[in-house]
């Protein structure tokens, strides 16, 4: 090793641990989409076939994050943004040789993060909007789309986009009620 080597590492004293949970691919394993980690033995096929890996410096690509689910590190996993990068194309499951379907894996692991409310504010902040206005974009329901609706003969006031809302939060988000 070089000097400039040894000097730019961070000292071990300094390191966070690592934390392993060696039940985490079990967790994995039993959700929806999880069932074929089983069958991956790292060939780095799928990371070879994604499309987002191929065209950016950061996304290391699905076999690095399942080999993370395959050893347990849960924390930097579902703390990570690449977990939320995929983009749920397939790509990584029409090459894989052993019928792994890693971005149905991606899928469970997101479905985890969420539970453990591990999701990344840009998301949230669009759920936010959504359970608030009724929209994905705040005032979308707007002056246009009210006279057209008019113009029809169709009600104007969308109160069952409220009541959905309403459904949904009760549902899905019981802390929001509070």
């Amino acid at each position: 090793m070089t000097e400039e080597a040894t000097e730019s590492k961070e000292p071990v004293s300094r390191r966070r641990p690592v934390i392993v949970d060696p039940e985490f691919k079990h967790k994995v394993l039993r959700e929806p989409g999880g069932e074929s980690l089983r069958r991956c033995f790292q060939c780095g096929t799928c990371t070879a076939g994604c499309i987002i890996a191929q065209y950016s410096d950061e996304y290391q690509g699905p076999r690095k994050m399942i080999r993370m689910v395959q050893l347990g590190l849960v924390e930097d996993l579902i703390s990570s943004s690449e977990i939320w990068v995929c983009s749920k194309c397939h790509s990584c499951t029409e090459v894989c040789p052993q019928g792994v379907s890693p971005a149905d894996i991606l899928n469970a692991v997101r479905r985890i993060a969420a539970k453990e409310k591990h999701i990344p504010h840009a998301y949230r902040q669009i759920v936010d909007t959504v359970l608030e206005d009724g929209w994905l974009l705040e005032d979308s329901y707007s002056d246009f789309i009210e006279d057209d609706r008019d113009d029809m003969g169709l009600e104007t006031e969308l109160n069952w986009n409220k009541k959905f809302v309403e459904r949904i939060k009760k549902k899905y988000f019981p802390e929001a009620e509070e």
